[in-house]
């Protein structure tokens, strides 16, 4: 989305990258702390340099910047699968996901992308991930920017429900449901093109 955007329209950006995550996976000496951080130092810095300021989040970065939204200055909110809720053992309900759901991840081999992985991850990063999923979850209702969350309806990692919930909470937003779409929406060019669109025009209307 961001290459996509870049070509197409000139604007300042930071785009932080959190303490161990990237291609290679290492959270053996980070904290959830350290990644907020990372992302509220993005925002300080991209604040110091533009009047405007738009951010978009990505599940986690989703949750960071709904938070950032609630104290700071924004003037645009562009929330991608935000991890407001993440999918619970006890309530696979919640995900509202037909048996054609899970044959969408078969095709697009999603299960091949999140095994490989897994074993790089542990139950000391998981917790740093709930606990400060906690810390930040955000007030929706202290939230005044202008918002757009955009949610695939076969996310198996955070409930598009979630997203349903917050959107009647935030007073100025709308709500895009992509069907068919994962977690992660690069995972077919359809979904990735979608989501350019939805963004750009939001974003650059």
């Amino acid at each position: 989305m961001f290459q996509y955007l870049k070509s197409r329209h000139d604007f300042e950006y930071e785009f932080p990258v959190y303490p161990g995550h990237g291609l290679e996976l290492n959270f053996k000496n980070v904290t959830g702390e350290d990644w907020y951080e990372e992302a509220f130092e993005a925002y300080q810095e991209l604040s110091a340099k533009v009047d405007k300021i738009y951010i978009a989040g990505f599940s986690m970065g989703g949750l960071f910047a709904s938070h950032i939204a609630e104290h700071y200055k924004v003037d645009k909110l562009l929330l991608i699968a935000p991890a407001f809720e993440y999918t619970h053992l006890n309530k696979l309900s919640r995900l509202n996901l037909r048996p054609e759901g899970l044959g969408e991840h078969l095709k697009m081999k999603t299960m091949d992308v999140v095994k490989s992985r897994l074993p790089k991850l542990s139950i000391r990063a998981f917790n740093e991930f709930r606990m400060i999923m906690e810390s930040k979850m955000p007030d929706y209702e202290k939230i005044k920017s202008e918002t757009l969350i955009v949610h695939g309806k076969i996310d198996l990692l955070v409930p598009y429900l979630s997203s349903v919930e917050a959107e009647k909470k935030i007073e100025n937003s709308r709500l895009e449901l992509i069907d068919g779409a994962p977690h992660v929406m690069s995972y077919t060019e359809e979904h990735q093109h979608t989501l350019n669109i939805l963004a750009e025009r939001f974003l650059f209307k």
